[in-house]
């Protein structure tokens, strides 16, 4: 999925005044924050477009990462909402897995998603359920009909918490949810431990950090969450999620409340009051980073996946997440937001 860029500033010509700019951020460091732990997915993309971020901004910053984690991002979505400089120096890389947060009032939600300053993203989710064979599960019928129970390790307020209450909520499954962890890294190590089975969570990010395991065969793709088949799994036939539906109405869930919001799920924003020129600036230089040929080469020598979605896009889909039909939002409500 590589997004199609428009507007002068990606077209060669800069919309923003380029020597202001400069004369801005010349000797200045940018900090990208990240709202989940290190060693994860989202903190892997931080650190590669870090890299390559700086010589594209006009006076070319330093760019530093550092991770705020907690409560599936929603402390670092508040922390650059109402406290962080609003200066652009500083970007945040939240979890686009917070919008129910947002659509059900959460009292944790001190921010407004529609008021930040998106500069795009580089890549959407592509969910599938891993398990290791401790429990024994080799397919999803083990534990969806089956007697077989697995233990789902989960982010607050995430597409991966959102994706185990989904199952136990709309096809019964036998799945006890572990949450509270900070970030893919912590479950990822507590799969290793044996304190939880199973987690579902971008492909993307486990093909990098856990090819291994799966080349062994010591952890199993079990179903894949996304719209088109991912061409690159470990194994075949992996079945999709869609399949275990047994209506329109079932697959309706899934998709409006995860599959699709999957494709906004790793934004980078600026806080809200950031003057336009350098968010310009700093969309422009992000969509170029994207599109780096020494960044595209490091993404493929660590099998990072690439797929640039523009500031304009990301705000469009986030805008039309947060417009969730009301009778599809109560049918979700307890899925995504209990005890609202």
């Amino acid at each position: 999925m590589v997004a199609l860029l428009s507007g002068r500033a990606f077209a060669g010509q800069a919309d923003y005044d380029e020597k202001a700019v400069a004369n801005f951020y010349r000797g200045k460091t940018v900090t990208i924050l990240v709202g989940h732990s290190a060693g994860g997915g989202f903190d892997t993309y931080a650190r590669v477009i870090s890299r390559h971020l700086g010589k594209h901004i006009p006076g070319n910053p330093n760019i530093l990462v550092n991770n705020m984690p907690g409560a599936g991002t929603l402390i670092s979505a508040n922390y650059t909402f109402n406290q962080a400089p609003k200066d652009g120096t500083l970007i945040n890389s939240f979890d686009g897995g917070i919008v129910p947060s947002q659509i059900y009032g959460a009292k944790s939600v001190q921010f407004d998603l529609a008021k930040f300053n998106y500069i795009g993203a580089p890549d959407f989710f592509k969910y599938i359920m891993a398990v290791t064979r401790k429990p024994g599960i080799a397919k999803m019928e083990d534990f969806i009909s089956g007697g077989k129970q697995v233990v789902i390790g989960a982010v607050p307020n995430t597409g991966i918490q959102h994706a185990a209450a989904l199952m136990r909520e709309v096809f019964g499954a036998n799945v006890k949810v572990v949450n509270g962890f900070k970030g893919t890294a912590e479950i990822r190590l507590a799969m290793k431990s044996g304190e939880v089975d199973s987690v579902v969570t971008g492909w993307e990010s486990l093909r990098v950090t856990n090819m291994k395991d799966f080349e062994t065969n010591e952890w199993l793709v079990l179903s894949q969450w996304v719209e088109e088949p991912i061409t690159d799994l470990p194994q075949k036939n992996v079945p999709s999620i869609y399949q275990f539906a047994r209506n329109e109405d079932e697959k309706q869930l899934f998709r409006m409340g995860l599959i699709k919001p999957n494709s906004y799920a790793r934004p980078y924003v600026l806080p809200p009051g950031v003057p336009q020129d350098r968010v310009r600036a700093i969309e422009a230089a992000f969509q170029k980073t994207l599109r780096d040929p020494e960044l595209v080469a490091e993404a493929d020598k660590t099998r990072l996946s690439l797929g640039p979605i523009s500031g304009a896009q990301l705000r469009s889909m986030i805008i039309d997440g947060l417009s969730m039909p009301p009778k599809l939002k109560e049918k979700l409500r307890p899925m995504l937001a209990p005890g609202s």
